[in-house]
């Protein structure tokens, strides 16, 4: 099995020194030194940092987890509030930037409660502690006396000392000894609980209706600020030979073109005075290649390899001998993001020197890193401003508007904000690499898995060249991209089992896509899985369950509550016209989901006229964000299954706006019924977790329904 990459591994496997890395290819070398995101994970004396019970009465919690809709930020609170005994009205919510917490690591991966919720319990339970300490010794009471309150502190049942009292003067702080000793009612059992497991409604909702106060990256309005575009070339690994802004000049509020080396940008007083500016604009251009689609599907296909590929993540007994009862290619194409929000950021440079980013980003301190290197600052001197994102799924994880705002500032000596028009989003974003799969199973005469073999090629998610230069590109193509494998070892027991991938260098810009590779590698395992069912004749559930290893117990759990749900057992087999199809899975081994749809056939195509799912994500903190999640995946799963595909030809990404890059709308959507099962006593994640199911559900029902397996995403035609 392949190692979980970890900063350290990765720096090791690429030969890093004190020196840097140095590679040598084609008698050229290369000294890397790149910026890097911050990996450590977050500590009790980091925690130490997050709470503290204020003047005016309010505890205070530093949230490091960006907040981009998938319900942190009111989860955190609940946790805390449950710890302290109060209202999650009275945990006060701060999205701190880079100068006032530690160092913290980017939000992906659904990581976010799992691995920060604990935390803020264990610095909620120390506050409680110093709080009734602190209560004790003003009193002259015996601590045992004292009790925390909604209000404050309490003897007898009545309040004696109110958290606004408490916190007069200074702020009420707790140690990293605090924390560490602390045991949280979130690690021993239910007990108490009031916050944790009740629905809250999205933190800061207010603003988000009302505009009351900034939340988003373009809420920031600052003296003097200006708005900027960057010019870019129109293709694929094209390059601008010159630019004529000659007609601008006449346009009010158009303030000029900046130019340094490759860079190109317009600065305008009006955001209307920038788009007619840019309309205006005369690019002489070098194109890239003529490339399309078709030409980048190729360059993954798993049938262009061959023998064996460069990296193998499950190798478990000899694969190659026997019959095969199952023998699938499967397409995934190139999709994007298409997050609501374009990326925004604005950038200030400082009368000392320093530089001010507000910006809606996943990896605050990424940010503030890469911009520091750029620039020749200390990393004291940049501070980065997280906002709430209108969508992050993986698409806020690198530097991009960032870096543009701060260039266009340095050049035009006032702040500027830069906001992607939607085709900046398409061309200039990193996308989901295209993939290729090849399955090949074998079974008994009762369905036991004798053989299991996956075989499959992708672009790069990780290693992504959005984010790398040539030289790191080359660097890392020595080392297995882990975003790739991400999902592809299948929770079922066979005889032998060899799952096998390869990387592969793109001339698009790829990366990570709400899972990274776990949506289009489930999708192709419970392809799989149902097309050997059929092959055996045995019902799809009954095939998974007999299959699943016993350290998957909780999988078999949200399978059958699912079946249940949905009524599988009684479902109709035989229509022309209406089919069912089930799938599953585990995201990162840690949390788990099964997925029943219904599909219909009419002569507009096909419809999702039912879906059910069942969700095991651990503890849940806030139920209606949890099934929200939820929905989102599944909704992502439908888009998958028959909308998504970002057309590439004559070397452009074609898409222009959400016209031409169809999405699920509302009709689309069926009725969603969601079970929620906890699990385990912790918290998992919720944020991804269902992209492992929803797609197959759907494209399994299509398979029942026509007898021909889906090899190809999208699907295309009823």
């Amino acid at each position: 099995m392949m190692p979980k990459l970890s900063r350290r591994r990765f720096l090791t496997a690429l030969g890093w020194g004190a020196a840097g890395i140095t590679v040598v290819a084609g008698g050229a070398a290369w000294a890397l030194m790149p910026t890097l995101p911050p990996r450590n994970a977050p500590t009790t004396a980091d925690a130490a940092a997050w709470l503290s019970l204020r003047p005016d009465g309010f505890v205070e919690l530093y949230s490091t987890r960006a907040e981009m809709g998938q319900g942190i930020s009111m989860g955190l609170r609940q946790v805390a509030a449950d710890e302290l005994g109060v209202g999650a009205d009275r945990v006060r919510l701060v999205q701190p930037n880079t100068s006032l917490v530690p160092v913290a690591r980017s939000t992906v991966g659904s990581d976010g409660m799992r691995e920060t919720g604990v935390l803020v319990a264990r610095a909620a339970a120390a506050l409680a502690g110093a709080v009734l300490r602190e209560a004790a010794q003003r009193l002259g009471r015996p601590f045992a006396d004292l009790q925390l309150a909604p209000d404050g502190v309490a003897s007898d049942g009545k309040t004696i000392l109110t958290f606004e009292e408490l916190g007069a003067g200074t702020p009420l702080l707790v140690t990293v000894e605090d924390v560490e000793s602390a045991t949280p009612r979130l690690l021993v059992g239910r007990g108490g609980r009031r916050e944790v497991g009740r629905a809250h409604p999205t933190h800061d909702i207010d603003a988000i209706v009302t505009g009351s106060h900034p939340l988003y990256a373009d809420d920031i309005r600052l003296p003097g600020m200006v708005f900027g575009a960057v010019v870019r070339p129109q293709t694929l690994g094209g390059r601008i030979l010159g630019i004529d802004a000659s007609e601008c000049g006449s346009i009010p509020g158009y303030i000029g073109l900046y130019q340094e080396g490759n860079f190109a940008g317009l600065i305008a007083s009006r955001r209307g005075a920038l788009a007619q500016a840019i309309s205006l604009l005369v690019v002489e251009e070098e194109e890239g290649p003529n490339i399309g689609s078709a030409a980048i599907a190729a360059m993954v296909d798993v049938g262009n390899a061959s023998g064996a590929l460069e990296h193998s993540v499950l190798d478990a007994g000899d694969t190659s001998s026997g019959p095969v009862d199952v023998d699938l290619t499967l397409t995934v194409p190139h999709a994007a993001h298409a997050s609501i929000e374009p990326r925004t950021s604005i950038a200030r440079f400082g009368e000392n020197g320093g530089l001010d980013v507000w910006t809606g980003t996943q990896d605050p301190f990424f940010v503030r890193d890469s911009l520091a290197d750029e620039f020749g600052l200390d990393r004291d001197k940049v501070v980065v401003h997280g906002m709430r994102m209108g969508g992050g799924f993986g698409a806020r994880t690198i530097v991009a508007a960032e870096i543009e705002a701060a260039r266009l500032a340095k050049l035009c000596g006032r702040p500027v904000k830069v906001q992607w028009s939607r085709s900046d989003e398409f061309r200039a974003g990193f996308h989901r690499p295209p993939s290729s799969h090849r399955i090949r199973l074998s079974a008994d005469a009762a369905g036991r898995i004798t053989n299991w073999h996956h075989a499959f090629r992708s672009g790069h998610i990780i290693f992504t060249s959005a984010a790398m230069g040539p030289g790191l590109q080359l660097a890392t193509s020595f080392v297995a991209d882990p975003g790739v494998a991400r999902g592809s070892i299948p929770p079922y027991a066979a005889d032998a089992s060899r799952v096998e991938f390869q990387d592969v260098r793109l001339p698009v810009k790829t990366g990570p896509w709400r899972g990274l590779g776990a949506a289009a590698n489930h999708w192709a395992i419970e392809t799989a899985i149902d097309a050997l069912a059929q092959a055996k004749g045995i019902d799809p559930l009954d095939m998974r369950l007999k299959s699943i290893k016993p350290e998957h117990a909780r999988l078999s759990t949200v399978l059958t509550e699912v079946a249940e749900m949905a009524g599988w057992a009684s479902r109709p087999k035989d229509s022309r016209n209406e089919g069912w199809g089930l799938a599953c899975g585990i995201y990162k081994d840690m949390s788990y989901a099964a997925a029943v749809a219904r599909v219909t056939r009419s002569d507009g195509g096909y419809t999702v006229s039912g879906l059910w799912c069942a969700h095991d994500c651990g503890l849940v903190i806030n139920p209606d964000q949890v099934r929200a999640q939820v929905e989102g995946n599944l909704v992502w799963g439908i888009g998958m299954a028959f909308k998504e595909e970002l057309v590439v030809a004559d070397g452009r990404i074609l898409p222009e706006s959400f016209f031409d890059y169809p999405l699920p709308v509302l009709s689309d959507v069926p009725n969603i019924e969601i079970r929620l099962i906890e699990g385990s006593s912790e918290p998992t994640g919720a944020g991804e977790t269902a992209i492992v199911c929803g797609t197959a559900a759907v494209t399994n029902a299509i398979a029942a329904m026509t007898g021909r397996t889906v090899t190809a995403l999208p699907v295309k035609a009823a």
